[in-house]
């Protein structure tokens, strides 16, 4: 069942007149992703560390120009019932009152109805967003597809997915198995 902000942001992102196509890559035989690999089994809390250090070996020029990242390991079982909601990585619908339309600021209106406007704000300056999947769909785990507005990703052991945050998205309910993946945000 989609939810009305689910609606809304899809409804948005049909408006959007580019089209984003994300970089996607196998990385998995490369010392990059074996190194990402025995880091996680020993001492995943250095993640930070290590992207920074190693960034230049995935070869994404984007990647020179920014010195700020946050690095996130998930490592989610089906008992944790993960899933992720429609959004974007840099932005949050929030719905007002539409007696509240003289006190909003700064905000992007898209959608308004009878009673309520719906807007997005800017909610992190990240610019780009980096995920390294650890395990493959169907054979680690089962649901936790990631979808983008036009598309879904079925993760896979080494895949490396890179796109802009104008890039609506979500993760569908992980049903059985684990399934790990190290997200990177770059500011």
């Amino acid at each position: 069942m989609t939810s009305k902000y689910d609606e809304i942001l899809l409804n948005h992102r049909k408006t959007m007149i580019q089209q984003i196509e994300p970089y996607i890559t196998n990385i998995e035989s490369t010392e990059f992703f074996s190194e990402l690999e025995s880091l996680i089994e020993k001492n995943p809390e250095n993640l930070l560390d290590f992207f920074k250090e190693n960034k230049h070996k995935l070869n994404i020029p984007q990647l020179d120009n920014y010195n700020n990242y946050e690095v996130i390991y998930r490592n989610n079982t089906a008992t944790d019932r993960y899933e992720m909601k429609w959004h974007y990585d840099n932005k949050k619908l929030i719905k007002h009152k539409i007696s509240d339309l003289q006190k909003i600021h700064s905000i992007q209106i898209v959608h308004m109805d009878d009673k309520y406007i719906y807007g997005l704000y800017t909610n992190k300056p990240i610019r780009y967003t980096i995920i390294i999947y650890l395990d493959t769909y169907r054979e680690d785990f089962t649901g936790g597809e990631f979808h983008f507005y036009n598309r879904t990703i079925y993760p896979r052991r080494g895949m490396l997915l890179f796109f802009t945050v104008d890039e609506l998205h979500k993760v569908s309910l992980l049903k059985s198995g684990r399934r790990r993946a190290v997200v990177v945000k770059i500011y």
